[in-house]
């Protein structure tokens, strides 16, 4: 292990350090002030020297820049000169052949021609003639640019003809310049030719020559006169490169003529400005050798590619710049002595000051040294005044501080570890640690006690876990720990092990991964297990109860509909053979009352059947909420009328509270909202003997729901019965007769069934307060209401009057009783009326003769009515048979499937006579429709004439109760009238009768047909 530094090496090291750092830092901005100052004065006499070279350099170039323009200028007008003198001796040879050989043809003068001018040349053999006749047809081919071979080249001989007619179009002569491009080298060499249009013979003539030797010609002696300009080496020299950078003049160095100057190429791509011109420095080589930098002017010659410039050395500069130098130099080496010897004295003087202060500062860690031996083994603490600095003073604090909290820690890490052993064992749960890299794992010993096993006296493998787990468990254990290497957190599991004596106990474990090593791998898990049994137990105990309670509501639901039917089935008779007899004239009057007495006690039942119903569909969830747009001060004004008439006749106050912000146009189930409403207000009503009945609507925008409440001066409820209150068949009072303890439920589940819930509040003896709310619903987001049918009273007919061809009818029931009593029912209607106790027997009797009305009933042996009807209507195709189906079955779902089959109208039992007779009449009557519609409840017609109607402002009253759905205050309404007005017994009955099904829609109709005729009798 290396040794540390000792506090003396520390001290002395720090205080080196801190006054050395500054003094260097001062000494070297001192020299770096010095070498910025030569920097700028050197900067300042380079710029000066190059500044006063400058003007002289530019006037060298310049002139040089002029003579190339001018030489090439004199080349280009000789050129000119010499071509047009060419084609004027060409054309003075002409004219004269011309005359010699007068009356020579056209083709012998050109064949002549040609042959006198391609032997001519000039120009030192370089220039030459060429003919062309006037459509562009070579006479007299051009030279290649080597040799005196004419061009061949139809390509090219056509792109110089083209070029020669489009140029002397509308004149007679042009100077043209041709760009002639080798097709072997690809190299392009440029022709100048002047080229004349000679009329009489219809032919261009023309005098050419190459530039390219012309213009080496002229670079030559361009070169040679720089290069003998004489030069003066202090003040500049005149240097000339070609596009490749070689060097075609020098006149410091003659001998680099024709190798490459470096960098010149690069230089000469940053040319610009107006004149192509550019200042630089260059590097040369002196006659000794060395790379020396030479301050340039250059410029670009455009039309040779040339760059000419002119340069000056800079050894006058570096000479009084290397005298700077070295005095600078001189200057450091003064500052950099003076640095050390204050450096040295400082050393001396941290020395000394860094052993006075490790001696204080040892008799200070002596005492920590002390103090840490001795906090090993107990609490202990420093005396603080013994210590030489505050620094110590304070660290001695944080050391006393530490050591009495370690001490109250350890104290209380003791104490909670007692009490989690102890919670754990109270909880019944069981702690273990898992070593994820050994697969070892601890159990607490609480859990082998609890299993009757021994306690390991060491940790133990995980897969020891298969002589105690349940076989098909031993796979979540490993799946479990899998997943903790996998790097999952929070896992859970169940799984079972046996005891001592073989049971079975769940265990729920729980646990995490607590470590992991340095490339974040977990290494350690730990949980707790639980002893689940008996939570397992109960959660079995609660699926089966659930199961027995679904098994019961079905077993519920069978009974009720079960009942129903046998209920309804006999009743059917009862009230036949009652209405039946009540048509026998030849009955006593008193035995008539008798009669009425059992058809009104068999509607009773009918009616408490059908509450049963209700409730038991409700509680089903068989219930359906059609919400639509409704004016709620409609719905509260209707409910005030009829409600507010009972509670005037009692003597009571009733008073309607609506909120200003409660909005007029709400969504709403209307039906259900105002039978909810009646009922509260008529038991309200019925239970207050003298005082007020309020009804009062509010709105809560922020929650979007409506606030209905009805409260009342009434007895009030008990505190021991407001549980009961909401209970099926549980009423306050038993005693008194009222009511059947079905209303306040079916109330609560319209309610609920709403998405509200309905409460109460009630003092004993002062009175109750039922409140509850729906939720507010948007206008908008629900369809639009149905437009309301506003039904017309139909004239008055006489049913069997409408009956007048005897009928074909058959009568299907498995009951003989049923089948006589519609018998005894059509009597009247036909006399051919048949009998079948099941649907094979229907089929039977139509395939034998058909009929016009079938009376099917649902339940039937062998063959049921519904498969009956399927096999008439779809199979056998007897579509103007005219199916009713009857039956003591109210179910939605079931009316709907018949109607489906093919049944064309639906009567439930028990069944009533003019209910029956309507059918019939709407079936089989002499206006009949070919086709019968659907009827799912037969149309209630209007009155008979032989019914005697109650006065306009009873109807009226009724008709309202009829709308709000307010069942029982329509059967008061009813039975006021049966006791107060006999005559009209048999409206009333009908009414009754439509009441009891619950035959909303037809009941209103029969009402407002009653109205109507009675308003016309009174005018």
């Amino acid at each position: 292990m290396r040794t540390k530094r000792s506090l003396v090496q520390i001290y002395l090291i720090s205080l080196v350090a801190l006054s050395a750092i500054p003094l260097a830092i001062l000494g070297y901005i001192w020299i770096a002030k010095e070498y910025e100052r030569y920097t700028q004065q050197s900067e300042a006499w380079r710029d000066s020297y190059i500044e006063s070279r400058r003007e002289l350099l530019r006037r060298e170039v310049d002139k040089a820049m002029e003579y190339l323009e001018f030489k090439r200028t004199q080349l280009n007008r000789q050129l000119y000169n010499d071509l047009r003198q060419q084609v004027a001796v060409g054309l003075s040879l002409i004219e004269t052949t011309r005359k010699e050989f007068v009356g020579e043809s056209r083709a012998a003068q050109i064949s002549r021609l040609r042959a006198t001018m391609s032997s001519l040349s000039f120009l030192d053999n370089k220039g030459f003639f060429f003919l062309f006749d006037g459509a562009g047809k070579s006479i007299l081919a051009p030279k290649y640019p080597q040799g005196s071979q004419r061009i061949s080249d139809r390509d090219a001989l056509n792109a110089f003809s083209s070029q020669i007619t489009d140029s002397i179009k509308d004149k007679n002569y042009d100077f043209i310049e041709y760009r002639f491009t080798d097709s072997n080298n690809r190299a392009t060499e440029r022709n100048f030719s002047f080229v004349y249009y000679y009329k009489p013979l219809d032919l261009y003539m023309g005098a050419s020559v190459y530039l390219r030797d012309e213009v080496s010609r002229l670079k030559r002696e361009v070169v040679e006169r720089i290069a003998a300009v004489p030069i003066d080496p202090d003040n500049s020299i005149m240097f000339v490169v070609d596009n490749d950078g070689r060097q075609l003049v020098n006149a410091y160095d003659p001998a680099s003529v024709g190798a490459l100057m470096p960098n010149i190429v690069q230089k000469s791509t940053q040319v610009s400005g107006a004149d192509s011109s550019l200042f630089t420095e260059l590097s040369w080589l002196d006659q000794n050798g060395e790379n020396k930098p030479v301050i340039s002017y250059i410029r670009h010659f455009e039309p040779w590619g040339w760059t000419l410039g002119s340069g000056v050395f800079l050894d006058e500069l570096n000479i009084k710049l290397g005298q700077e130098h070295a005095a600078l130099q001189l200057r450091v080496k003064e500052h950099i002595r003076f640095i050390v010897i204050i450096a040295f004295a400082l050393m001396v003087f941290s020395t000394l000051t860094a052993r006075w202060l490790a001696r204080r500062s040892k008799s200070g860690f002596t005492i920590f040294q002390q103090f840490f031996a001795d906090a090993s083994k107990r609490s202990t603490a420093i005396d603080v005044k013994r210590l030489p600095f505050a620094e110590f003073q304070k660290l001695a604090e944080e050391a006393n501080f530490m050591v009495e909290k370690r001490t109250q820690t350890e104290r209380a890490l003791k104490l909670s570890e007692r009490r989690f052993q102890l919670a754990l064992d109270a909880a019944h749960n069981h702690l273990w640690d898992l070593d994820l890299q050994t697969g070892l794992v601890t159990v607490g010993e609480s859990f082998f006690r609890m299993l009757g096993y021994d306690v390991p006296a060491k940790p133990y493998p995980v897969a020891a876990f298969q002589n105690i787990a349940h076989d098909d468990d031993m796979q979540i254990i490993a799946s479990a720990v899998d997943s903790w290497l996998g790097l999952a957190t929070g896992n859970s599991v169940e799984f079972r092990v046996k005891d001592r004596s073989g049971c079975d106990h769940w265990i729920y474990s729980r646990g995490d991964v607590v470590e992991h090593d340095a490339h974040d791998k977990p290494i350690r898990a730990m949980g707790i297990m639980t002893d689940v049994t008996d939570r397992k137990r109960i959660e079995q105990e609660l699926v089966n109860a659930r199961i027995a309670a679904e098994d019961a509501l079905h077993a519920k639901s069978q009974f009720l509909s079960s009942v129903s039917h046998e209920l309804r089935t006999p009743l059917n008779g009862v009230l036949g053979y009652a209405q039946l007899l009540q048509r026998d004239a030849g009955v006593p009057s008193g035995s008539q009352e008798y009669l009425r007495a059992i058809e009104s006690c068999g509607k009773h039942l009918l009616t408490l059947i059908n509450d049963v119903l209700d409730l038991a569909k409700i509680e089903s969830g068989n219930i359906d909420i059609v919400y639509r747009a409704n004016d709620l001060s409609e719905i509260v004004s209707s409910v005030s009328d009829i409600v507010g008439h009972r509670a005037k006749s009692k003597g009571l106050d009733f008073v309607v509270n609506v909120a200003a912000d409660v909005p007029h146009t709400v969504q709403a189930d209307e039906v259900k909202l105002r039978q909810v409403l009646v009922n509260l207000l008529d038991n309200a009503v019925k239970f207050t003997p003298k005082g007020r009945v309020e009804l009062k609507l509010d709105v809560d925008l922020g929650r979007h729901v409506l606030l209905f409440s009805v409260q009342d001066s009434g007895m009030g409820i008990p505190g021991e019965k407001l549980r009961d209150v909401f209970e099926p068949f549980r009423q306050v009072n038993p005693q008194d007769g009222k009511g059947t303890g079905l209303g306040l439920a079916i109330c609560r589940r319209l309610v609920e069934a709403m998405g509200g819930n309905l409460n109460l509040s009630s003092e004993f003896g002062k009175g109750s307060c039922f409140y509850f709310e729906i939720p507010l619903l948007d206008v908008s987001k629900v369809s639009e209401p149905g437009e309301k049918i506003e039904l017309t009273a139909e004239p008055e007919l006489d049913v069997l009057a409408k009956v007048t061809n005897n009928p074909v009818i058959i009568v299907a029931d498995d009951v003989a009783i049923n089948r006589h009593v519609l018998l005894g029912m059509l009597e009247d209607v036909s006399d051919d009326i048949r009998e079948a106790a099941n649907g094979l027997e229907v089929i039977a009797l139509l395939k034998e003769r058909t009929a016009q009305l079938v009376l099917m009933d649902l339940r039937m042996p062998e063959m049921d009515g519904m498969e009956a009807t399927r096999v008439i209507k779809q199979e056998l195709k007897m579509t103007g048979v005219s199916i009713i189906m009857a039956s003591a079955t109210t179910d939605e779902d079931m009316m709907a499937e018949a109607v489906e089959v093919g049944c064309d109208g639906f009567l439930p039992k028990p069944i009533g006579i003019d209910d029956l007779l309507k059918v019939v009449a709407s079936t089989c009557g002499d206006e009949a429709l070919a086709s019968a519609a659907e009827v799912i409840v037969p149309d209630v017609e209007a009155p008979r004439s032989r019914v005697v109607l109650p006065p306009y402002c009873d109807l009226q009253e009724l008709l309202m109760a009829v709308d709000l759905g307010d069942v029982t205050g329509s059967r008061e309404l009813l039975g006021q009238l049966r006791r107060g007005r006999p005559e009209c017994l048999g409206f009333v009955e009908e009414a009754e009768e439509l009441l009891s099904e619950f035959d909303f829609e037809n009941l209103a109709r029969l009402l407002r047909q009653a109205s109507g005729e009675v308003s016309l009798n009174g005018a």
